[in-house]
């Protein structure tokens, strides 16, 4: 049985890194009495699987963590029973079933939404700034070195919020080499526009993952639409 966990990551746990994430993961489904399958080999480990990378310092509402049950379980009591076993600031949502030869959700999830809050920043100059440039070249790290990329083949929308000016929803390519860390992304922009009136302002404290998405016969549906039940 292979189960899709939707969960939340706040305030009070948004400095801690993927590695330390995953591991609290993993002994809070040995607490909550998960029936976990583990791999085979030398060094079994839980069969768990994680969506896309949230960056330190970010907040989210919606991501993903696919396990592998030895046998079946009520969700609802997965459900509530990770949930007592989870510190706070993180907590599940939602649990489906998914069929066993479904893909790795890090290879399904092709995009990511986020909302950007920062008072003393002009947003319009912001989008302005971004759509009269013909590219914005950004340096992008990872584990095999660093390479440039335009920001504007990462981009897939970008728009001020129509009740609160001080936030910019931003959705961003997930998955292939034109894909951006949005701390990045959103330091690019003000970069480019100079749009920030407080060179002080902390922006990654500002950042919130609002959801993910893969596409499925055509259109943008959240990991939760691969339920089969």
């Amino acid at each position: 049985m292979r189960v899709l966990v939707e969960y939340t990551r706040e305030e009070r746990v948004k400095y801690i890194s993927h590695l330390d994430l995953m591991r609290t993961m993993q002994r809070a489904v040995r607490r909550a009495g998960i029936p976990i399958a583990y791999s085979q080999g030398f060094n079994p480990h839980p069969v768990m699987a994680f969506a896309s990378a949230l960056p330190v310092g970010v907040t989210s509402e919606k991501e993903y963590m696919d396990i592998v049950l030895e046998q079946p379980m009520s969700l609802p009591v997965l459900k509530e029973q990770l949930n007592h076993a989870l510190p706070k600031g993180i907590a599940v949502r939602e649990a489906v079933v998914i069929e066993d030869k479904t893909p790795s959700m890090m290879s399904l999830i092709k995009r990511a939404d986020y909302k950007v809050t920062a008072a003393g920043v002009d947003w319009n100059q912001v989008i302005e700034a971004y759509t009269g440039a013909s590219e914005i070249l950004v340096e992008k790290k990872s584990k095999k070195g660093v390479t440039t990329i335009n920001l504007k083949d990462a981009v897939y929308n970008i728009c001020k919020d129509e009740e609160n000016g001080e936030v910019l929803h931003l959705s961003l390519k997930v998955g292939d080499s034109s894909g951006l860390n949005p701390l990045s992304a959103v330091n690019a922009l003000l970069k480019l526009s100079g749009a920030a009136k407080n060179e002080g302002i902390d922006l990654t404290a500002a950042v919130h993952r609002t959801g993910m998405y893969l596409i499925r016969e055509g259109q943008w549906v959240t990991p939760l639409a691969l339920n089969i039940d």
